[in-house]
């Protein structure tokens, strides 16, 4: 007789046993685990749920085994499903959202094993928990519990550059960068598109592995980015147009990969452009006496490519010259340059210090007219009135003609630069034209 048939009989023999002393023998239900093959799996990718039943009695087969189990939103049931295992001579049907068992038999003391493959199609913790197991002897039963984590790829880009850009300025740079910051790997196309600020031009893009246009502006890839992982960088070299913004932003937005969070897929890349030439003056006032001269220091920063940089002044007083030291400047880089202002020494008039003041020379003239007029009246002749008058005359004349040689006062000037303050403007300009600054300086002349 078969071992299966002998532990039956004696089994009956125990029931009628403790039947007929009064005991009734209690038979366990089968008890169900699951679980996943691995704590996450990355969307629209599949993992292995593997369902073992059990039959806790040792002496007591469990027939009629059965359970039932319904997927969570976020899985389904693969295909292929690649379904392994059996629990005889139950039956094992998958629906797309659910599986079940019906009808097995399972010895007392053993269990079977089946699994399936499910498929990831939402992101998130996948909770999956079986209806209860049941059987004809031991009856109802618990239930069974697995959570699988669904996640997805994340893809990133930055964009960066070195340094300040010029205007002009050719083959400047910048880098774009792609990575994969989810927890899973990507699993379909990926692309990257980047928008230069006005004034920039792009002349390349190019980067290992990708494949790129200048028009449109991007690049492409299909191979894997694996979770952590960035792709090789791409490089944009661009000119740099007068008409290009102090401050402009250049952005690049990557997309694809089979990602679900795209709230970070754009990168924005603030980029200072500087003047190719500049040119500032730290002592922008200064002073001179007509005849002396005024200097202050330019601070001249030239980028170069353009040739030699030479400087101009207008606006100069009359009389007035300006001079550089040195005259021009062809090194890129800071170069004080020393500016100077020479002004022209002004000449005097002789003017009375006021309207209603008499110099001495005039009170001689008044002295001398008073005695003339008295004397006149003194003199009966008519010749020697004639030859005091002409006597007279000449003194007169003597006295005026030494007027200004003495005691004499500066109101008027002519002949040289002029007192005021005056604002000179500095140019400085390239050689080809393609650059220029200016710069103020406020000239007082005393």
């Amino acid at each position: 007789m078969p071992v299966i048939r002998i532990k039956q009989f004696i089994f009956c023999l125990c029931l009628m046993m403790f039947a007929g002393s009064g005991f009734a023998v209690v038979v366990a239900p089968p008890t169900i685990v699951k679980s996943f093959s691995s704590a996450t799996v990355g969307l629209n990718l599949s993992t292995t749920l593997t369902f073992t039943i059990t039959n806790p009695n040792g002496a007591v087969d469990l027939t009629g085994v059965s359970f039932n189990d319904t997927l969570p939103a976020g899985l389904i049931i693969a295909n292929p499903d690649s379904l392994t295992g059996t629990c005889d001579p139950g039956v094992i049907t998958p629906a797309v959202t659910s599986i079940n068992l019906v009808g097995a038999t399972i010895l007392a003391g053993s269990s079977c094993t089946f699994s399936i493959d499910v498929l990831a199609i939402a992101t998130g913790d996948q909770v999956n928990t079986t209806d209860p197991v049941t059987s004809n002897e031991g009856g109802t039963g618990g239930t069974a519990t697995a959570t699988v984590t669904v996640v997805t790829s994340d893809l990133t880009i930055t964009s960066t550059h070195s340094g300040n850009f010029t205007r002009p300025q050719t083959g400047a740079t910048y880098t774009l960068t792609v990575s994969n910051s989810g927890g899973a790997d990507t699993i379909a196309l990926i692309t990257v598109t980047d928008t230069l600020p006005a004034g920039l031009t792009a002349t390349a893009i190019d980067g290992a592995n990708w494949i790129c246009t200048l028009s449109p502006l991007g690049c492409t890839r299909g191979d894997t980015l694996f979770a952590g992982t960035s792709f090789e960088p791409i490089i944009i070299t661009v000119n740099v147009g007068n008409n290009a913004g102090s401050t402009v932003t250049n952005t690049a937005t990557v997309s694809g990969g089979g990602e679900s969070n795209t709230a970070n897929d754009t990168a924005s890349d603030p980029t200072q452009i500087d003047a190719v030439l500049q040119m500032t003056v730290p002592t922008a006032n200064v002073q001179a006496a007509a005849g002396s001269t005024a200097s202050t220091t330019l601070n001249v920063n030239y980028a170069g490519g353009l040739g030699a940089i030479t400087f101009a002044c207008s606006g100069l007083p009359s009389a007035a010259t300006c001079g550089f030291n040195p005259a021009s400047v062809s090194a890129t880089g800071a170069t004080p340059v020393t500016l100077t202002i020479s002004t022209t020494a002004r000449s005097t008039a002789v003017l009375p210090p006021g309207p209603l003041a008499i110099p001495p020379q005039f009170t001689v003239l008044l002295a001398l007219m008073g005695l003339a007029g008295l004397l006149l009246a003194l003199t009966r002749t008519k010749n020697r009135r004639l030859r005091l008058a002409t006597a007279l005359a000449g003194m007169a004349f003597l006295v005026l003609a030494g007027c200004g040689s003495d005691n004499k006062t500066t109101g008027s000037t002519g002949g040289g630069t002029p007192a005021g303050t005056f604002a000179i403007t500095v140019t400085a300009s390239s050689a080809s034209g393609g650059a220029a600054a200016t710069s103020t300086v406020n000239l007082t002349v005393q």
